[in-house]
């Protein structure tokens, strides 16, 4: 069996009012006696449930919120999650839902100069620095800006935090076009680009001395690699980073030496790469000594998965420099337009431009673990995580049609999804997992321009 020949898991959808939150502040602060805000379910092949929730204070308790829904067969319950999480428990009996959870933003960071509605200029690349203290935006008109981070804090508040960005922050203009991928460095000082211009570039990404003064420092690149001949796709960073991994939808995945701006070697895929997704090999097997010496070693340790635009995913050996597996064409025609890797669950994650998710254990390619989709909305970015001791697979998951949510994946194959909300319709275009999930490491980026972040629960 493959996953082209499966029947996958249809799960369902849960969508709440984008602004939940701010419905039941008011009646929570006293400012309006009562309001409502509005639940949908929907399932393919199933009749959809809508409802009604009505906020109000509790009669005795003031400090009491009551939800009371007002179709029967839905359960709404706000709940305050340790640390600044705040979420809700839906439970649609029909659907066989119970408790399922929803996360709403703790924060969304806003920048007037892009936000413009209602027509936002759209975030077309994202990245969070690794140590979280900044993040990266990038534009169609081949522009950058980098932007301060700002605490998690506690709160009762129901409502997400507002962070207007207008302090410090940096801005370039790497690329002749549309900026494609971001991703900084493990220092957090550097950012590496990619574009429809064909090439990549190293920035700075230093922030400016005075964090509290509206200040926008201009830099350049100081690195410009190029070589190749259609539009960068994703990125990936070795080691400290004297190597950098780029993909190109010319069906090539590079390595190059940043010293000196040079490409080490050259591999050539079945297809057009749409996404890649690079981590420690499951087997150090097989293992050669570089052949030049601009290689770092831990390049030898990793391989690259490749989601390819004919629906296939291959999977590049780093050390032999040689594609080691491709997967069956599809059944159906689709694009892989998503893949991750966890290295340490040895699973592999693919989401395509029909909906549909598969997962791997990459120790056997050949047949999927499991397969779901939902309603259908193409998957363009996605970021396996785990947490603790849970042997299960986080598996945050990017949308076009706006509903975003966490896949959890047991070892048994048994998938419950956790929604992310407070999107209105627009595609979320990226996704970044960070950290620890629960202090804020779940970040969204979509075409509204917001940038959303997440205290997520396992």
């Amino acid at each position: 069996m493959n996953a082209q020949s499966s029947n996958p898991v249809i799960l369902p959808v849960i969508t709440v009012q984008p602004t939940v939150g701010e419905v039941i502040e008011e009646v929570n602060s006293g400012i309006i006696p009562s309001d409502t805000f509005w639940t949908s379910c929907y399932k393919t092949g199933e009749p959809s449930v809508h409802a009604r929730i009505n906020v109000e204070l509790d009669e005795r308790d003031r400090n009491l919120v009551r939800l009371k829904p007002d179709t029967e067969g839905v359960n709404f319950q706000a709940k305050k999650e340790p640390g600044a999480s705040r979420s809700y428990r839906i439970s649609v009996p029909s659907f066989h839902i119970s408790d399922a959870r929803v996360f709403q933003p703790i924060q969304e960071y806003e920048d007037s100069k892009t936000l413009n509605p209602p027509n936002p200029k759209r975030v077309e690349a994202f990245d969070v620095s690794p140590d979280g203290s900044r993040f990266a935006t990038g534009f169609l008109d081949g522009s950058v800006l980098v932007y301060p981070t700002s605490p998690v804090r506690e709160s009762d508040s129901f409502s997400p935090r507002r962070v207007t960005s207008t302090g410090s922050k940096l801005f370039s203009r790497p690329h002749a076009s549309s900026v494609t991928t971001l991703q900084f460095f493990p220092s957090s000082k550097v950012l590496l680009t990619g574009g429809l211009d064909f090439s990549l570039s190293i920035l700075p990404a230093d922030l400016p001395d005075t964090p509290n003064v509206t200040t926008e420092k201009t830099v350049e690149a100081v690195r410009t690699l190029r070589g190749h001949k259609r539009a960068i796709t994703s990125t990936a960073i070795i080691g400290v980073g004297r190597n950098v991994l780029s993909s190109s939808l010319d069906s090539t995945i590079k390595l190059w030496d940043v010293p000196s701006g040079t490409e080490i070697t050259s591999l050539g895929a079945s297809s057009a790469i749409l996404a890649t997704s690079t981590g420690l090999k499951a087997s150090s097997g097989g293992d050669v000594l570089p052949s030049d010496e601009r290689e770092v070693p831990e390049v030898q340790s990793n391989a690259v998965f490749a989601g390819l635009r004919d629906g296939t995913f291959e999977v590049f050996d780093l050390a032999t420099k040689k594609s080691a597996f491709r997967s069956h064409p599809p059944a159906r025609a689709q694009q892989l337009t998503a893949i991750a890797y966890s290295s340490q669950r040895h699973t592999l994650a693919t989401g395509s431009n029909t909906g549909l998710v598969t997962i791997y254990d990459v120790r056997n390619l050949e047949t999927p673990l499991t397969s779901f989709v939902r309603q259908g909305g193409e998957i363009l970015d996605l970021a396996a995580f785990t947490a603790g001791a849970s042997d299960s697979l986080g598996l945050a998951v990017a949308t076009s049609d706006g509903l975003p949510f966490v896949a959890r994946i047991g070892a048994d194959g048994t998938i419950q999804v956790d929604e992310l909300i407070g999107v209105d319709c627009d595609p979320v275009r990226h996704v970044r997992v960070l950290g620890e999930v629960e202090q804020g490491g779940i970040w969204l980026s979509c075409d509204d321009s917001i940038i959303r972040r997440y205290a997520y629960q396992w």
